[in-house]
């Protein structure tokens, strides 16, 4: 007997072997998903942690949030945002008391987590999604509630938002990593969700789907409730006709007792057609979904917007008021064909509910005399290829499910990707391009004030609106206008439309220009010599770009940009007294140094960046006296200009911009002199013909200070690649490179002027994005990639891989030149 039980137990710890083994080797219903969910656990010393792996960690402790890390710039959460000195956020009640206590864990899903706090008879509650926003209610006393409170230097922001205040309760909302907050309804049936919920009497339809249009004031990470959902807690989630997939672009959770569904998008949402932000959510039919992403070099996804295959950039700045951050705008929020700046392109694919046959994906990318092809075969450590671009130009990318290692039908396409320059242009009004809404079609309605064509993705080719021939700059809304008011932001085509095609050209290089040019802004306080009280110097959300300068650092980071275009001093010279007690006439020298700050706070993290700072331009506005003084002071600005760029180390690429004084000193016809939207004088702003002199005068400077992109080679290159390798037992192959290289000189990217986009009907000159052919009214699928005819270099490691290759880098390496 005891012999039975020994074979016993040694049959049964041979099956949990076999189990364990065969559990191991089981595909993965999603094969490396980019997000779970919020991950929430107590913490010792009644702490509550709260993350949003590749996004955010926040710290509940008995003070409020003491801790807020940004694991998209910091993937190691080694910065905390928050003051010091006080919490994120600081509720306080009537008599003045901060609301303090024992955070209480209420509830915790992968979608949401409820955190809450009781102190003399007040509950106040924090609902932390996991798209980044933290709803907050009270019920009891009335409170009001200050922040955010970050760290001078926080490199993301944070913006505050009241919602709703009754006799019972009040609602806010905190955006985490923003810098401007969505418009929302004007009538919020439902402000504790703040966003987007089904009538009451909608349920499952009889076509077995619901459709949610979220408005365009709602930006950041839309949340949708579908009231009365009959179809179960496993769901599909369409947008714009094209399946997303779970994990990767959204996340749901579904109360059975209310009958509630809950969605949360995980991207920005940029204004637009209704048909493009569409969201039908039904009942799943467990359909395999493949997804396309490109890395940062924190390896977190860059913000592609999921059915047009476009980079989103959320160019939000605080606005120019008291109280920060001043008038809403949420039309900052934009996309652009895919732009990166550095050669190193790390894509990530996900197969959600992947068939029986699925052995891998097939990653292809297409450039001028370039072609490579990588089969990832180990879709249980991450689906993922790494490529070194060898030039500046625009290049294809795809993804494609293998099928027992064949090409399937399910493939993903992002056309273009670019790999070329961004530049961030910073200014005032004369950058923004104010008054450049003239410069459009005609019978456009765009006079004045914009009747609210969404200037969010590249106009159509064709329509006649100002846009750059790669569809990359178009006009771009100021800052400065709120959206509350009927959306009548104002969009401008500045310089930086024309200047994008000449550097195109010039430097042999796909080009973007972020426009954070800002009306009415001054260089680092917004008066001087204020007698009654601050000169604001530096001040965040005021109207000094010193103030912004965090935001600045945030969009350069974000974008990669390696070069800036700074022209700002022309509101400081318009103060005429010197007897003002509110602003008085500023000396060059306060210029100087004011300048001199800004450049040192721009360039703090990136000492090597590349930055001009242009000449500031003759003007002729006011009275003939205060015209001529305005010109005196911009003459001794423009001397302090050359000055200081000549005092800076001539190791830092500080340099001279165009001199725009002289040229409009000769050319005063390209300067307005009627205000087109009131008829007053104007006598500052250039013309549409002066917006064009711009992009001339400082592509001349930048064609000359930049290198030119060589065209590719001739010949057949042989390039060598080197694989991560780890030994495994199995000495079966999981990754096959293939690389063509084109015998036939190209001479420009494959793709030319803007390309078509195939998956939003609404847009037109958006890059292609295409995705599934089993999602409803999604484009034909990709069925294998095109392979160009030249020698090939099949590599097959006898061990089996796990990573991506690396290829030898090749780019231009950027010398800067000394200060002209």
């Amino acid at each position: 007997m005891k012999h039975v039980r020994c074979l016993l137990l040694i049959t049964l710890i041979g099956m949990i072997i076999v189990a364990a083994i065969l559990r191991d080797d089981r595909l993965p219903v999603a094969a490396q998903p980019l997000t779970g969910g919020l991950i929430t656990h107590m913490l010792a010393e009644d702490a509550v942690q709260v993350t949003m792996p590749r996004r955010f960690s926040l710290t509940f402790t008995p003070d409020g949030i003491e801790v807020w890390r940004d694991l998209r710039r910091d993937p190691a959460g080694q910065r905390n945002l928050v003051n010091q000195s006080t919490p994120l956020l600081v509720p306080r009640l009537t008599d003045g008391q901060q609301v303090v206590g024992r955070p209480i864990l209420v509830r915790s899903s992968s979608l949401r987590a409820v955190i809450s706090y009781t102190y003399a008879g007040t509950t106040i509650s924090y609902e932390v999604w996991a798209g980044g926003q933290i709803l907050i209610s009270t019920s009891g006393q009335r409170i009001t509630l200050s922040g955010p409170h970050l760290t001078g230097d926080a490199g993301a922001g944070a913006a505050l938002q009241a919602i709703k205040s009754t006799s019972p309760a009040q609602y806010w909302v905190l955006y985490l990593d923003a810098w401007a907050v969505d418009e929302l309804p004007l009538a919020l049936s439902d402000p504790a969700m703040v966003a987007v919920t089904s009538p009451e009497s909608m349920s499952l339809s009889a076509s077995g789907s619901v459709s949610i249009t979220p408005p365009d004031g709602v930006v950041r990470a839309p949340r949708l409730r579908i009231k009365n959902w009959a179809g179960g807690e496993t769901v599909t989630v369409e947008r714009a006709g094209v399946t997303l997939a779970e994990g990767v672009d959204y996340l749901t959770e579904y109360d059975p007792v209310s009958g509630d569904l809950l969605v949360q998008y995980l991207h920005l949402l940029p204004p637009g057609p209704a048909a493009s932000r569409t969201f039908q959510i039904r009942p799943s039919q467990a359909e395999p979904v493949l997804s396309l992403t490109i890395l940062d070099a924190n390896g977190n996804p860059r913000p592609l917007d999921p059915v047009t295959g476009m980079l989103i950039v959320d160019a939000d700045l605080p606005a120019g008021q008291s109280p920060a951050p001043g008038p809403l705008t949420t039309k900052d929020v934009f996309q652009i064909p895919y732009i990166q700046t550095e050669p190193t392109l790390r894509l990530q694919a996900t197969v959600t509910d992947p068939p029986a046959e699925f052995s891998g994906v097939r990653f292809t990318i297409d450039g001028p005399g370039f072609n490579q092809m990588i089969d990832d075969l180990t879709p249980g450590d991450g689906l993922a290829a790494t490529v070194t671009l060898p030039r500046r130009a625009e290049y294809s990318v795809s993804a494609t499910i293998l099928m027992n290692g064949e090409p399937g039908s399910l493939s993903r396409t992002i056309d273009p990707v670019g790999y070329g320059y961004v530049f961030v242009s910073i200014g005032d009004s004369i950058t923004v391009g104010k008054w450049g809404f003239y410069r459009l079609p005609s019978g456009s309605s765009l006079t004045g004030a914009s009747d609210g064509y969404p200037f969010t993705s590249p106009p159509p080719v064709g329509s006649g609106y100002p846009r750059s021939d790669d569809g990359r700059n178009y006009p771009q809304s100021d800052n400065t206008q709120a959206d509350s008011a009927g959306y009548q932001n104002i969009y401008y085509a500045g310089y930086q439309v024309e200047l994008n095609n000449l550097l195109t050209t010039c430097l042999n290089s796909p080009v973007f220009i972020l426009n954070d040019g800002f009306s009415g802004i001054r260089t680092a306080r917004d008066l001087y010599g204020n007698t009654t009280g601050s000169d604001r110097i530096g001040a965040s959300g005021y109207l000094n770009a010193l103030g912004k300068v965090t935001v600045y650092r945030q969009h350069i980071t974000d974008l990669g940009a390696g070069q800036v275009l700074l022209q700002v001093g022309t509101n400081d010279a318009t103060a005429v007294s010197t007897t003002n007690i509110y602003n008085n006439l500023m000396p060059a020298s306060v210029y100087k140094n004011d300048l001199r700050a800004l450049i040192n706070a721009i360039r703090l993290d990136r000492p090597d960046l590349g930055l001009w700072v242009a000449r500031l331009p003759w003007r002729n506005d006011g009275t003939t006296t205060q015209a001529n003084t305005r010109r005196a002071t911009t003459q001794s600005f423009n001397l302090s200009i050359a000055e200081l760029v000549n005092e800076l180390d001539d190791g830092a690429p500080v340099r001279l911009g165009p001199d725009f004084y002289t040229h409009f000193a000769n050319h005063q016809d390209q300067i307005i002199t009627t205000n087109p939207s009131n008829g007053s004088a104007d006598n500052i702003h250039p013309n549409s013909v002066g917006f064009s002199a711009m992009a001339d005068l400082w592509s001349d400077v930048l064609c000359a200070d930049l290198p030119r992109e060589p065209d590719p080679s001739p010949t057949p290159t042989s390039t060598i690649y080197i694989p991560t390798v780890t030994n495994t037992s199995s000495p079966t192959p999981s990754s096959v490179i293939t690389t063509t290289s084109s015998p036939t000189a190209t001479t420009s990217p494959t793709v030319t002027g803007s390309p078509t986009a195939t998956t939003s009907p609404t847009v037109t000159g958006s890059p292609t994005a295409t995705t599934s052919p089993t999602a409803t009214g999604s484009p034909t699928a990709t069925i294998s990639p095109t392979v160009t005819t030249g020698p090939t270099v099949t590599t097959s490691p006898t061990a089996t891989q796990t990573g991506s290759p690396v290829q030898a880098p090749g780019s231009v390496i950027y010398i800067p030149i000394i200060n002209r």
